[in-house]
This record gives structure tokens, sequence and C-alpha cells, in this order.
């Protein structure tokens, strides 16, 4: 009879080649269990609950705003933006409820449309008259008249003629973060906030500016999965620009901007 006690040999030399047989067969079921259990653990660290997503992303973002106004910050008016680039993100944590991601864009694409004055137009005694300017950036575009001018005694309105002129420059946000929500579901409400700098090609938004400036933006999106480890998302964020008073003037630039991210998981 053999007793098994901890720590102590428990196959006898009567029973060893049956003993033997089966220590074998139990260390090969151990090792093939501990096989299993690896892969189902790499599995799971790269896999979001529910089968979507991943670790991180790699995704290609543009974004447009059609104008700008006094928002929070910024005062230069009717500014127009485009930006296109790469955008990285890296998960930090998640509860049950909520997922938080690091995230950096870089857009080597940046181009920015401002309003210019290119002269002015009156009317007086059914003729107008139009006197033209060198293109000239301004902060602000009046709705109503320049001013006044009285001939033969009648007063008639002066207004300015508008042109447009555009700069370009990259954008790089090294310092930004998400919070994302419904993991289990392929329709996912996200929130991020994003810190960087502009480069410009010249002043922005107006001369005298700074061709270097700071951004940052916030704002809501929706996140929708098209396969496991695709998504699209579409995001409408406050964005501001500015050169915190680098220039030697600062108008500052706030913009409601539409952002679309195609991203690969992983």
């Amino acid at each position: 009879m053999s007793v098994f006690r901890p720590g102590k040999r428990h196959c006898t030399e009567s029973s060893a080649p049956l003993q033997r047989g089966v220590c074998s067969k139990t260390a090969l079921v151990s090792i093939a269990i501990a096989f299993a259990c690896s892969g189902w653990i790499v599995k799971a660290r790269g896999q979001e609950p529910g089968g979507f997503g991943g670790v991180e992303s790699v995704g290609i973002t543009s974004s447009y705003s059609p104008d700008s106004s006094h928002i929070l910050i910024g005062e230069a008016e009717q500014r127009r933006t485009w930006t296109a680039g790469v955008q990285y993100t890296h998960r930090l944590g998640h509860t049950q409820k909520t997922r938080w991601d690091f995230e950096a864009s870089l857009l080597p694409f940046y181009q920015e449309s401002d309003p210019t004055t290119i002269g002015t137009e009156v009317t007086l005694a059914g003729h107008t008259y139009i006197s033209s300017q060198p293109a000239v950036r301004v902060t602000y575009v009046p709705r109503g008249p320049l001013g006044y001018v009285t001939a033969d005694g009648t007063t008639s309105p002066v207004y300015a003629l508008y042109g447009r002129k555009t700069t370009d420059g990259g954008a790089l946000s090294p310092l930004g973060a998400r919070a994302t929500w419904f993991q289990r579901s392929r329709i996912r409400p996200s929130f991020s906030l994003d810190l960087g700098f502009l480069i410009a090609a010249r002043d922005i938004p107006v001369d005298n500016a700074f061709k270097f400036n700071f951004l940052f933006s916030f704002g809501p999106g929706v996140q929708v999965f098209v396969t496991p480890r695709s998504s699209v998302r579409l995001e409408y964020i406050y964005r501001h620009v500015s050169n915190a008073s680098l220039g030697d003037v600062n108008p500052g630039v706030d913009q409601g901007t539409f952002r679309l991210t195609l991203s690969r998981h992983r």
C-alpha cells in the first residue's frame, strides 16, 4: 500500500510502469491545457469585449470647418479649414462601461482660407463705382456698410469687396485622450481632447500674427465598427488656434469642425 505524502514521490516500485503511464498522460494533458489557456489569454488581451477593436489603432483622419466666429476665445471670422493626416490610439485602461485611450495626430496637410478686402463699392446717381486695392487679410467681416458718401445731396453707403487667400501648413497633436462608452456595441459614443501646435507658411490668421500657433480641440463623436477590426468615427469638435501673443497681434480662431477617421485596430 502506498501512502501519499506532500513533498514525497508517490510512484512505488511495484506500480512504477502503471504510475509512469498515468503521470505521463497527466503531464501531457496539463501541458495542452496550459497552451490553450495561454493562447486564450493572449487573444483576450488584444480584443475588446464583444469582439470589436483592440489595444491600439492606426487611422486616416480628415477634418473640415466651413466657418469661424467668436465661440469661446477666438475673434477671427469666416475662416475655412481643411486638414488630413494620420491618427494613432493606444488603450490606457478600461472599466466595464468606459475605455480610456491615449491618442496623437500628425496632419501634414493643413490649409486655412482667410477673407481679404480687395476694394470698395458705392452707387451714386444710379452708377456703381468700384475701387480696387491689394488684398489684405482681415479679422472681421462687417455685414453693413463701411461708411457713407454724399454727392449732389444724396447719401450712399460704401461697401467693402472681399476675396480669399489660402495658407498651407502642418500640425502635430502629440497629447490627446479619448473616452469611449458601450464597449460591447458596434456603435460607441466618445469624447476627445487634443493638444498640439501648427506651423504655417506665413502668419495666420492675419498679417503680423505668427507662423507658429498652438491648437487644442475637444468634442463628442460616434464610432461605428464595420468589421471587428475596422471602424469609422465621425466627430463634431470645437477647435481653437492662436499664437498665445507671440506675434504682434493674436486674434485667434474658433471653429466648429467636422472630423472623420477611418481606423484599423489590433
